[in-house]
């Protein structure tokens, strides 16, 4: 049964039978989010129909949105339409490791990046694994065992979104141009300014997200610790700018672990020590199975291809 939900402002249309969705999180999902700046480019690998990407998108950022479900990328692209930001959303319908080391992986040569970055409605035809299964960030079983080709998921070129986005701009700025003849602007002029100062249009080139992104979210409580191995040599000193990201990973704690065992699975997986970890409680889901949020700002030691390197030489 298809169905609405409003949260912060934005609407959410979803099937309960085909995708997970609990409004018990919504305060979970502001408070991630305050944490974002307007510009910022944040990854997003377990998606789900968008509670995160949405208001982020609505809040100024650029979001690349991932989810092995294929009914999560539908209503995912379904609401950034509905709510009027499917210019600050990049969908993709693929294995949450080969997401990353896409998005990580700089191209051949600068003129091929357009080939590198699908936009929100070139998921239509990617394909969805079909053997294997396993328990998606929506709840749903879907296939693992398959990777999505790269070349299945890019279907038209970042050209053809730049002069999709230039028009529209164009047609608002001739929207706005209008007035009455008393000198007053048109109802149609006031709600394009409106739009405008809710929501920041990127310039026309997009952010290379080899060289840098400001968030990770990784909202799969049940494993994503275990996706935190894809970090490790995942960049590459040469092109990296700037700070590390923010890694923002969910988990479950029972009364049997501890912060201190939920952080020593969290460093073995990606490979070097964390430095100030923030836990932050999420709520209670059983009587002794807490969910938390674990932040903390990407370890150098490991995450760098070199560094990788140098750590397997030495371990042989």
């Amino acid at each position: 049964m298809v169905t609405e939900v409003r949260q912060y402002g934005a609407t959410f249309r979803l099937d309960y039978s085909l995708v997970y969705w609990n409004s018990r999180l919504e305060h979970e999902h502001i408070r991630l989010v305050s944490q974002f700046q307007t510009g910022e480019t944040i990854c997003d690998m377990f998606c789900g129909i968008g509670p995160f990407a949405i208001p982020a998108a609505q809040k100024g950022c650029l979001v690349y949105a991932n989810d092995l479900n294929p009914d999560s990328v539908h209503y995912l692209r379904t609401n950034a339409k509905i709510n009027k930001v499917e210019d600050h959303i990049r969908a993709y319908n693929m294995d949450a490791r080969m997401f990353m080391i896409q998005l990580m992986s700089p191209p051949a040569s600068e003129t091929m990046m357009e080939t590198r970055v699908p936009s929100l409605n070139m998921c239509e035809n990617s394909k969805s694994p079909e053997s294997g299964t396993v328990i998606s960030e929506n709840g749903r079983s879907t296939g693992e065992n398959e990777i999505l080709d790269t070349e299945e998921i890019v279907q038209d070129d970042l050209a053809s979104i730049i002069a999709n986005g230039a028009a529209k701009r164009r047609a608002k700025i001739c929207d706005q141009d209008q007035v009455t003849e008393g000198g007053s602007t048109t109802a149609a002029s006031k709600k394009n300014r409106s739009a405008n100062k809710r929501i920041k249009s990127f310039s026309s080139a997009s952010p290379k997200t080899w060289e840098h992104v400001d968030h990770v979210i990784m909202n799969l409580p049940a494993s994503a610790l275990q996706f935190l191995d894809v970090f490790e040599g995942l960049l590459q000193r040469k092109y990296w700018k700037g700070p590390l990201p923010w890694i923002h990973c969910y988990c479950f704690i029972r009364s049997t672990e501890s912060e201190e065992s939920i952080l020593a699975v969290a460093e073995g997986n990606i490979g070097a020590k964390i430095l100030d970890p923030v836990f932050h409680w999420v709520r209670d889901v059983a009587p002794n199975k807490a969910m938390f949020c674990l932040s903390f700002r990407l370890p150098e030691a490991s995450c760098f291809k070199e560094n990788a390197t140098e750590n397997t030489a030495q371990a042989v």
